[in-house]
């Protein structure tokens, strides 16, 4: 008998055990009306080779001008999402919203998020939002980044993974969130977790972007199944909460042109409908 140390991160390609291990799939199989689970990892959605704005299922490629969300080579499938070339451009990959107020102090309900990812050039002048926003944020996605001001984001409610930008290359990556009345500015949770700069080290390289809510005051962020030692505090929160609904949001925003792409392994997320679970 094999037995999961779920304590791991796992497979560099998989879901991470740590992330993932009290979440409830049995009670799921059982009582589905009381969950929302989702797996996604991009198999027959998209026609080969072909330029497509909208996916099938769970998802939908917005933008200033995503005309390139695609299918590729590689095995498994995976999906490249890219702007047009042009600079400014946005493509964003986005759920319907999932819960209201998903996240809120001692609400007694739990939600998981993780998906896999890289960008084919991570010194490129892009900046990348991964993680949940509200509805407005992706309908206005032209002002999920704007210019090369640093953590600058449109005025609405998104937890998860930013980069920022220099104008010439991508910067830090940092776990952050921001609520309506920031005034823009997200607020990052404890120090960069990863450098992109000039550096090619991280081109065309895999990685495992996960968050974990326990349903009492605290957010755990991962990057490659590892839990972060910095940790958002739910208290912290306007409210003590982000009240509005919230779904997946995965993009980049390029800003001189060029053509940066995003390619997405999978995505797996899941939330408890009510206090308790099953």
């Amino acid at each position: 008998m094999s037995v999961q140390d779920y304590g791991r991160a796992g497979d560099a390609a998989a879901p991470s055990p740590s992330l993932w291990k009290d979440f409830p799939m049995g009670a799921v199989a059982k009582n589905p009306g009381r969950y929302v689970h989702i797996w996604e990892d991009f198999l027959g959605q998209f026609t080969a080779n072909d330029v497509q704005n909208c996916a099938g299922g769970q998802f939908v490629v917005i933008g200033t001008n995503p005309d390139t969300a695609h299918v590729t080579d590689e095995a498994n499938g995976v999906i490249n999402i890219s702007g047009s070339g042009a600079g400014n451009d946005d493509a964003y990959l986005c759920s319907n919203m999932l819960q209201n107020e998903l996240i809120s102090v001692n609400s007694g309900r739990r939600f998981w998020f993780e998906t896999r990812l890289k960008l084919d050039d991570t010194s490129a002048d892009v900046t990348m939002l991964v993680g949940l926003g509200e509805a407005a944020l992706m309908i206005t996605a032209a002002n999920v980044v704007e210019g090369s001001t640093r953590n600058n984001i449109a005025d609405f409610d998104f937890i998860g993974f930013h980069t920022d930008n220099d104008a010439t290359n991508q910067g830090a990556m940092e776990t952050g969130y921001h609520q309506d009345g920031d005034s823009g500015v997200v607020t990052a949770v404890g120090a960069a977790i990863r450098t992109f700069g000039a550096t090619t080290t991280y081109d065309d390289t895999y990685m495992k972007l996960g968050m974990r809510f326990d349903g009492k005051k605290t957010v755990t962020f991962y990057l490659d199944g590892v839990a972060l030692a910095d940790t958002l505090d739910i208290d912290d929160l306007t409210g003590d909460k982000i009240d509005d609904a919230l779904g997946i949001i995965l993009g980049i925003h390029d800003l001189a042109g060029g053509n940066d792409d995003m390619k997405i392994d999978w995505v797996r997320y899941g939330h408890e409908k009510f206090a308790g679970g099953y």
